[in-house]
């Protein structure tokens, strides 16, 4: 046999399988089929000339399979995709559409139809232990979202399972103290003065009775029974001293926490404390490090926020206006 007739009998795939219409693996095997051609060709041929309950779809399956030349190959793959699915109606259909599929569109056209017949996962409360060859173990747990976050934020992510441990066991030494869960308060300024100027490490505030105090003072007063205060004004947003330095301190991050526990970006809901500080105005640019210039961002969308001011952002950036962060449209000015 030729190449040329070689290649023409691969090309007619179900017709080959109608060929083993009374034969048995055995039988392939000893005209000279492998172990596996022989296994397989039975197999294909149990799913289109075998019975079935869905005659119809079987000969529609036939026909478009012979239609489109379909090899033996093109049938196994076809097969890698159906059997990925339960429902026999529901298999036979997918069978038919991709026998109808010329060969290299049906890996897409399959993915995409076993993507929507996917059901949604359900999750429910659960543990889950998995022990590893070199010693260590993977604990995860599911459980109500608010107390999963508040567990997360006591975890030391230098040494995640270490300090887990310890809290766990009521082992935690100095170093792995368990953090504690604060209420983080916010004073909005204007409700109680206006700011007067920055001094060294705090602010002062002249307060309604005209007294200029500083803002320890006036959480002080206002705010003695919370844990962790922010000062906000409504058209600067959060107050804090200026920092000539690249990287946001401690006090600057815990505001910026506090303005947005999440990233800042629309729709995006990466916690705070996995995310990075972004200039509003670019360090490269001029722009401080300071609160006001500052807002939280997750690691993708400080990527791709395009801060140059002298260029329109194409995939839109964030400003502050108003004391407020708003997105700014790409190719907005």
């Amino acid at each position: 046999m030729g190449l040329q007739e070689y290649f023409a009998q691969l090309s007619r795939g179900v017709d080959l399988v109608a060929e083993c219409s009374g034969l048995s693996a055995p039988d392939l095997q000893a005209m000279g089929a492998s172990a596996q051609d022989a296994a397989e060709l039975i197999s294909l041929h149990a799913i289109y000339f075998g019975p079935t309950s869905y005659t119809g779809k079987q000969r529609l399956a036939i026909a478009a399979a012979r239609r489109n030349r379909h090899a033996l190959s093109t049938l196994h793959h076809i097969e890698s995709f159906t059997r990925r699915i339960t429902g026999k109606l529901d298999a036979w259909n997918l069978r038919v559409e991709l026998c109808s599929t010329p060969p290299e569109h049906i890996t897409a056209v399959a993915r995409r139809r076993l993507r929507e017949m996917r059901v949604p996962r359900t999750y429910c409360e659960r543990v889950l232990l998995r022990q590893h060859p070199n010693g260590l173990a993977t604990l995860t747990v599911t459980g109500n979202g608010l107390d999963m976050a508040d567990a997360f934020r006591t975890i030391d992510q230098q040494r995640p399972g270490t300090s887990f441990i310890a809290r766990m066991l009521g082992k935690a030494d100095e170093a792995t103290t368990r953090t504690r869960v604060t209420t983080m308060a916010v004073l909005q300024l204007e409700d109680y003065g206006k700011l007067v100027r920055r001094e060294r490490d705090d602010v002062m505030i002249r307060t309604t009775s005209g007294a200029v105090v500083t803002g320890a003072q006036l959480v002080e007063r206002a705010c003695a029974n919370e844990g962790l205060i922010t000062v906000i004004s409504r058209a600067q947003g959060p107050v804090d001293l200026y920092r000539f330095e690249r990287f946001a301190s401690t006090k600057q991050r815990t505001m910026l926490a506090a303005e947005h526990p999440t990233c800042a970006w629309p729709g995006c809901t990466t916690p705070a404390e996995r995310g990075q500080f972004h200039h509003l105005t670019p360090w490269s640019h001029g722009g401080e490090t300071n609160v006001a210039n500052l807002v939280t961002l997750c690691n993708y969308h400080n990527g791709v926020n395009e801060d140059d001011p002298n260029a329109p952002p194409r995939r839109g950036r964030l400003a502050r206006e108003g004391g407020t962060i708003v997105w700014q449209p790409p190719h907005s000015r």
